[in-house]
């Protein structure tokens, strides 16, 4: 049988490695966007460990001890700084509620007072996000010790005590997470030590049909560029749990208010050292347009995993090609999925151990498309002691996870993404509509940064398109331009999925699309925002 719980808390986990190789590197992060003039700044374990007993003792001298895990607020420049908080409240008693570059000042306000959050940490240059939030909600904010100064060797760092024991802290939560807001407001989602200590377990799953779990892919490499967010929780997950668990160092891109552009992309490529390369699909569609990030992924890369959404199929036909590419699902509410390595040609796939999540698979009636399911999980004794979901959640015995999924004709515990299902237009004739397989195929369109389509409760679909910023790439008549694309996407579609040219709009410089913590657009956020554009629509060419 597989090791089912973790052996200790994440202060005596991280302690213990630190012990034992004190010099090796935990986070490597680039000094500056000129990555191959500037190089990069390594952390060791050891600076680590003392660091987050600095920023301990500095939450302590600032609000004191909890002994009733109050939250705090953490807004930070994305650096090594997010793990450390997080592992430095775990010390002083505190839950670090851990707000995306992303979120507007309305999603961080709600959060706030949903988890009875009076105190913002911050760090400096974060005064963007931080002025706003505190103008909607006042708050005490307590400004963070510097990275320069959280690792000055010239100054003996003072150990902070940690002496609970595994059964006292395993259920302390640690991080209030969220989910993306992609469908409506966040909500927050606590993980406790448990949540972080129970990836261990991960390396001591039984394979599945000869296929090894998703872990024993992730041991095989030892230097992973991650280019997930750092303050979003699969970011926030990887940093803490793979140098714990895998023996791996973290890289990180230089500090950007916003997505990674593609030449600091190139610049990773070119100048660092790493064998594997984690992020959303964003960025690995960025790959494909480079053919020298193309040749070195071929040369220096063990696997590319992705999370996040879904990838376009050129996208990763192009780097399946090149190297292993692995999807990898998970959420806030029910953590990362017991998955298995699949074969290469099945890199849209994933392999799910449903009976150690306790997954079970709900058909879902979409129109024009057969096998749709919807995953649930069952809490049953044994899945209960294993999956987040019923740890994280007040859901009872079944969690409905809202993706919807197709089975593998020929492959047992083989399933693709399809949709969420709150992604799912139900037209005024109760037809569902998968909108996502319309948007993929005109953001193929090289003048198109994002696209929404919405329609519910009308005959006739529309679209609100975001194109590039830049002028000179812009074609002079976008529509016409862009509608080949169009087309190629309504092909995919029956009658009620079809987008026509007089129900497109293109978004306003004055209203950019607002975007979630893994760059994905918010959905019902753009929808309610060109509302009226939209109804108008309607009102002129109707909806006949």
């Amino acid at each position: 049988m597989p090791r089912e719980t973790a052996t200790s808390l994440i202060p005596h986990a991280f302690a213990a490695i630190t012990k034992q190789d004190p010099d090796r590197i935990w986070i490597s992060s680039a000094v500056s966007k000129n990555i191959a003039q500037d190089g990069f700044r390594d952390i060791t374990l050891r600076q680590a460990q003392e660091a987050i007993d600095r920023i301990a003792w500095h939450i302590e001298e600032s609000l004191g001890k909890s002994s009733n895990c109050e939250t705090v607020a953490y807004i930070g420049l994305p650096d090594a700084r997010y793990p450390m908080v997080c592992l430095a409240g775990i010390k002083t008693g505190h839950k670090i509620l851990v707000l995306s570059h992303f979120n507007s000042v309305t999603f961080n306000k709600y959060l706030c007072e949903s988890t009875n959050c009076h105190t913002v940490l911050h760090t400096e240059g974060v005064e963007r996000l931080l002025k706003p939030l505190l103008e909607a909600l006042p708050m005490k904010a307590v400004q963070a010790p510097s990275l320069d100064t959280l690792l000055d060797d010239s100054i003996a760092a003072k150990p902070y005590p940690y002496t609970k024991s595994f059964e006292d802290g395993y259920d302390d939560p640690v991080v209030v997470g969220h989910t993306s807001g992609t469908t409506g407001l966040p909500k927050p989602v606590t993980w406790t030590q448990k949540s972080y200590a129970f990836v261990e377990t991960h390396l001591h799953v039984p394979d599945l049909d000869g296929r090894p779990a998703y872990a024993k892919l992730l041991n095989s490499s030892k230097r992973c560029y991650q280019s997930m967010p750092i303050y979003h929780p699969f970011g926030l997950v990887m940093a803490i749990t793979e140098p714990l668990y895998y023996g791996k160092t973290i890289l990180l891109g230089p500090i950007e208010q916003g997505p990674i552009s593609p030449g600091v992309l190139e610049q990773m490529f070119e100048h660092v050292e790493f064998d594997s390369f984690s992020g959303v699909p964003i960025y690995l569609e960025m790959m494909t347009k480079s053919p020298e990030i193309l040749d070195l992924v071929s040369r220096k890369l063990k696997y590319i995993l992705y999370a996040g959404g879904a990838l376009s199929k050129p996208t990763g036909e192009t780097l399946s090609a090149r190297t292993k590419l692995h999807n990898l699902y998970g959420s806030t509410e029910a953590g990362v999925a017991f998955g298995h390595v699949v074969d290469r040609e099945d890199w849209e796939w994933l392999c799910l151990n449903e009976a150690f999540s306790g997954i079970e698979w709900e058909p879902c009636e979409v129109n024009g498309v057969d096998g749709v399911y919807e995953m649930t999980f069952v809490r049953t004794p044994e899945t209960e002691t294993r999956q987040h979901v019923f740890w994280h959640t007040n859901c009872g015995e079944v969690f409905k996870a809202n993706d919807l999924f197709i089975k593998h004709p020929a492959k047992a515990h083989h399933w693709k993404f399809y949709s969420r299902k709150d992604d799912m237009i139900v037209t005024k004739f109760g037809w569902n509509v998968n909108p996502v397989l319309l948007e993929r195929a005109i953001a193929q369109h090289p003048a198109v940064k994002h696209v929404v389509v919405g329609g519910s409760g009308k005959k006739n679909v529309c679209a609100v398109i975001q194109l590039i910023g830049h002028e000179a790439e812009l074609p002079e008549d976008p529509l016409e331009s862009i509608w080949p694309a169009v087309e190629k996407g309504n092909v995919v579609n029956d009658a009620a999925g079809q987008l026509a040219k007089e129900r497109i709009i293109f978004a306003t410089e004055d209203k950019p699309f607002p975007l979630a913590g893994k760059g994905n657009v918010q959905r019902v956020a753009v929808l309610k925002m060109y509302e009226d554009e939209l109804e108008s629509l309607y009102t002129r060419f109707g909806d006949e």
